[in-house]
């Protein structure tokens, strides 16, 4: 049903992913997003989950993460993903050289790589004290 939003709170721990994931799921099923787009959804929900999980919250208790999506209109979904951890902007951090063998490659990057590469649209805000990154997916590319 285009127009419609959804959002999610849970905590901000990898044990959530299915959760998410699943939930995600279910709009790109609303959107009618092919099985493969609902794939690389998947795996760019995997990549910005798992770092808002693994890097947002320093200290020892994990705050939350809200995920929201919306259906602009059928075939197109829009995702994002807010928490309240330690401001990141992943947009401006420098690109992987890929160019580099596995071994002298440096450790982070490739999914923001992905987000760009995958999504028909991205970006990032900060907004009372929010880290807010929105992308979109749609059927055709």
């Amino acid at each position: 049903m285009p127009g419609a939003t959804r959002s999610l709170t849970t905590a901000a721990q990898t044990s959530s992913l299915a959760t998410v994931t699943e939930f995600v799921r279910a709009g790109a099923h609303e959107a009618r997003l092919p099985e493969a787009r609902i794939g690389e959804l998947d795996l760019l929900m995997e990549e910005v989950v798992v770092n808002v999980c693994r890097y947002a919250y320093r200290d020892a208790s994990p705050g939350d993460l809200t995920v929201t999506y919306s259906i602009p209109s059928p075939g197109e979904l829009e995702v994002e993903i807010a928490d309240q951890g330690i401001e990141f902007n992943p947009l401006s951090a420098e690109p992987p050289d890929v160019t580099l063998s596995l071994e002298q490659r440096p450790i982070g990057g490739l999914g923001i790589l992905l987000l760009k590469t995958l999504a028909t649209s991205l970006n990032y805000r900060r907004e009372d004290g929010w880290n807010r990154l929105k992308f979109g997916i749609s059927a055709g590319s």
